[in-house]
């Protein structure tokens, strides 16, 4: 097959970030040239040609690509485009208006995941791989299976259905509804509720994988009681707002960074402040991810603070990894925060760990299921490594070895059976750019332990008010089918100078829900 440039020609449908994500999952992006309509310019000799194109008809529509290689010119281009040449591999999708008025007829109506899987076909065709997600590149695939499920589809015609339109496995296809299934037991709040999150940019050290807004603490202690100061105003404003609308708050998150991190004078602040303007929530999170930075005198603050959850998150219980990752502690650190926190009250305890991780194998991650059953944490949730673009790993990532995608495979599937054997089952899933093995992150939970804030940050049912450095605020408008967004910035000096602009942004938004 050649190597040089990858021409795709697009016609009928406005999709060219789409398919150039789907595209990147095949063949170097670098390489890839999306031309739109009649854009028939010479391409490179030896590249290869791609067609999408869309027709609507009666009511319907089809949706056909193909592929050919060793496109040589101008005239060849041209060619091929108006039919004269067979391609090497042809895959098209027919799709009647009788489709659209069935069970699932919205996603068999959605033009771009029909031309996405018509173009999934032919890759899949042509480079001799298959992606576990079928054509899905999106964040909330289980989005999909929620609509079969309220189209009252069981599992069976779901799983068909998202084959079908999108070349997702079976496997993965049968996970969505049933995260579906247990996301729905969790949407039992009304249209006046909403919810928080709070965020704290600061941890004990940045961990290798990480590309949240966090910053070493020992760097910036000076600025935390300004950082408090800042966020103060901006909660005072946000409660303000929720009282004039009357509304209610589902849950509240205080995430980071580790809101641990910060000393315990100032760590009690935090929560007295979020106790004084949020004090009635259905569901309270408070992070407590790195055992370093976790005490007695902590946990009893967040005991206090009425907090009906926490996290404690391990990532792996090998001492090697810890120390490649950044994590000054150990194992045995883990297991004794865990048991403190237990022998406190806390009945609703999270744990996160990663599949993937630089230098683990197979042995290693079971390793860790291991100890995490002897735990028996009522969360467990399960990522899947990604190299993001901010991370310190990403920008030296060839100095690290990552597992093959087939060993990242054995991982997450040894993950859901050890989630099984501890009474969990999955009650939401999201996916995210640059996933080893093109993945996914897992929560599990045994029954009615799972975290309300995790479902509906990925249901998108409900508004999420957010606070602090590098936050983002999602207003959902359900009446138009909109979601209004505004961040905040993320450089800890500058959200305490421009707190004021943080809060008139936020008002902006507002006023336009509000109208």
């Amino acid at each position: 097959m050649p190597d040089g440039k990858l021409y795709v020609v697009i016609r009928g449908i406005d999709m060219a970030y789409d398919a150039k994500v789907l595209l990147g999952l095949f063949y170097d992006r670098n390489k890839i040239i999306i031309k739109e309509g009649n854009d028939l310019s010479a391409p490179d000799p030896g590249s290869m040609l791609i067609t999408l194109e869309k027709k609507e008809h009666g009511g319907g529509f089809t949706a056909e690509a193909a592929f050919y290689d060793a496109v040589n010119g101008q005239e060849d281009l041209s060619a091929i485009v108006s039919g004269s040449r067979k391609p090497k591999y042809i895959s098209s999708m027919k799709i009647t208006g009788d489709d659209m008025n069935s069970p699932g007829g919205t996603l068999m109506g959605n033009r771009k995941i029909i031309c996405g899987t018509v173009l999934y076909n032919v890759l899949k065709e042509a480079f001799k791989k298959e992606l576990p997600y079928g054509s899905l590149t999106g964040v909330r695939p289980v989005k999909m299976a929620a609509v079969c499920l309220e189209d009252g589809m069981d599992e069976v015609q779901t799983a068909d259905l998202l084959q079908r339109i999108t070349g997702i496995s079976r496997e993965k296809a049968s996970l969505l509804y049933e995260v579906a299934c247990q996301e729905k037991s969790y949407m039992d709040s009304d249209d006046s509720e909403m919810n928080i999150y709070i965020g704290i940019p600061f941890c004990a050290s940045r961990c290798l994988y990480c590309s949240f807004t966090s910053y070493p603490i020992d760097r910036l202690v000076s600025l935390v009681d300004p950082y408090l100061d800042a966020l103060e105003k901006e909660l005072e404003f946000g409660s303000q707002w929720i009282k004039d609308n009357n509304l209610k708050i589902n849950a509240l998150y205080i995430g980071g960074g580790t809101p641990t991190a910060l000393p315990e004078g100032q760590f009690a602040r935090l929560l007295s402040m979020v106790r004084g303007y949020f004090n009635q929530v259905r569901e309270f999170t408070v992070e407590a991810g790195r055992p370093d930075t976790i005490n007695r005198e902590k946990l009893r603050i967040i005991q206090e603070s009425g907090a009906t959850r926490i996290s404690i998150n391990p990532q792996s219980m090998n001492r090697e990894t810890l120390r490649l990752i950044g994590r000054n502690h150990t194992p045995g650190d883990i297991t004794e925060k865990f048991y403190m926190a237990r022998e406190l009250g806390f009945d609703n305890i999270n744990m996160d760990i990663i599949a993937g991780l630089p230098g683990e194998n197979l042995d290693m991650f079971l390793g860790t299921l291991r100890q995490i059953e002897e735990l028996k944490p009522d969360n467990l949730t399960v990522h899947t490594m990604a190299i993001k673009r901010a991370s310190i790993l990403h920008q030296a990532v060839s100095e690290y070895v990552s597992a093959p995608d087939e060993v990242v495979d054995q991982m997450i599937e040894a993950a859901r059976e050890s989630a099984r054997r501890m009474g969990m089952k999955p009650y939401y899933l999201y996916r995210q750019k640059n996933m080893l093995a093109n993945l996914e992150n897992t929560g599990y939970a045994t029954p009615g332990k799972g975290c309300r804030y995790n479902v509906e940050t990925m249901a998108e049912r409900q508004s999420i008010l957010a606070f602090g450095a590098g936050s983002i605020t999602k207003i959902v408008i359900p009446s138009e089918n909109r979601i209004e967004r505004t961040d905040n910035v993320k450089e800890v000096a500058l959200y305490i100078d421009r707190i004021e602009e943080m809060i008139v942004r936020k008002k902006e938004i507002f006023s336009q829900v509000t109208e």
